[in-house]
């Protein structure tokens, strides 16, 4: 072999031994980063039953209490309703309303005026439990209505008297009938061992993050009207983020203790009204109506479904998903829908100021 073969040979091992050892490994082909999805879960936070307010590491204990109370000219100002934690405004006979208001959060020494019940009550106090405070029926066909609410009624009866009489007493500041009291406090310490009452509307902690507050219209003032123009008059006030209550005169609709009556959350609901033992009643178990929810001073249409008798009414939109209201106090009318039949109940309607604008919507 010639110097030059062997040359050339080294030459070309050393050029290959120097390929081979600048190779460089196959690039694998890219992989997509994909992000995982992270589902965004809410955690549920325990909190008051009848306020929506977080109770943290608190629990809570003993039942609720609700009061059948007057409101008329006659029984106002009411003793004990502006501690109310939720209250509910119906249409009665002869075009007047009644409150029934609901206590948990604090229970005053005194309420009143005490009235009697309605068809209707049975439906708005079975899905809360504990302890039900009326002051007799207009027949007795009615206290059959309410008895099978199977709660822990505390009727004041003339006629038959009642085991928790003592409770009841009359005040010195209104006449007969509309100075009728309980001693709420003392009452319900006596049905302590009763439960708490399950939580019955939807909440966002955050109030911004209210369904009103993300999606509703604005709602500075807004009157609902029941049959014979008997009115419910909210403003909202940016001082205390809550609607405020007047009557009808422009004057504040006060407690007895010169509290003005106020809610976080004001509820509409349009129930239709029918006869029930010559009574004009609401039927609200088994149906599922417009509503309305205003919170931080807006508003927003949406449905009510209390299609389930005994389970707390649920407020929810047009597919189905909840409604939340903001933690507070909450103040739920019921306004005669449109196709109300009762005699002497004609159909409510709403008006509503929207930054500056009046709106008006017919049940």
């Amino acid at each position: 072999m010639s110097i030059w073969s062997r040359a050339s040979f080294a030459s070309l091992s050393i050029s290959a031994l120097l390929l081979a050892g600048c190779a460089v490994a196959p690039t694998p082909e890219p992989v997509d980063q994909v992000e995982a999805e992270v589902e965004q879960v809410e955690i549920e936070v325990p909190r008051h039953p009848l306020t929506g307010v977080e109770l943290g590491t608190a629990s809570l204990s003993g039942p609720s209490l609700a009061v059948k109370i007057d409101n008329t000219s006659s029984g106002r100002p009411q003793v004990g309703i502006a501690a109310a934690d939720l209250v509910f405004e119906e249409l009665v006979e002869g075009g007047v309303t009644r409150f029934l208001a609901v206590f948990e959060t604090v229970i005053p020494d005194e309420v009143g005026p005490v009235r009697s019940g309605r068809p209707q009550d049975a439906d708005l106090v079975k899905p809360f439990g504990g302890v039900f405070v009326f002051s007799g029926v207009g027949n007795s066909n009615v206290r059959e209505i309410i008895r099978g609410t199977g709660l822990q009624l505390v009727e004041h009866d003339t006629s038959g008297g009642t085991p928790d009489g003592e409770f009841f007493f009359r005040s010195n500041i209104k006449p007969a009938p509309w100075n009728l009291h309980i001693q709420a406090a003392d009452l319900i310490a006596s049905y302590s061992n009763l439960e708490a009452p399950v939580q019955q509307f939807q909440y966002k902690s955050d109030p911004a993050e209210a369904s009103a507050m993300l999606s509703g219209e604005a709602a500075e003032e807004i009157v609902v009207v029941f049959s014979k123009e008997i009115e419910s008059i909210w403003k909202w006030d940016v001082a205390t983020n809550t609607y405020l209550k007047f009557l009808s005169n422009g004057s504040p609709h006060n407690d007895a203790d010169g509290t003005q009556i106020s809610a976080s959350n004001i509820v509409i609901l349009t129930p239709n009204y029918t006869d029930i033992e010559g009574l004009p009643s609401a039927q609200i178990a088994g149906t599922t109506e417009t509503a309305y929810v205003a919170t931080g001073g807006k508003i927003l249409q949406g449905l009510f479904d209390a299609s389930a008798y005994g389970e707390p009414i649920a407020l929810i939109d047009g597919e189905g998903n909840p409604l939340y209201l903001t933690p507070g106090k909450t103040f739920v009318l019921l306004p005669p829908g449109a196709s109300s039949n009762a005699g002497g109940v004609t159909p409510g309607l709403m008006t509503y100021l929207s930054n500056g604008e009046t709106q008006s919507r017919s049940f």
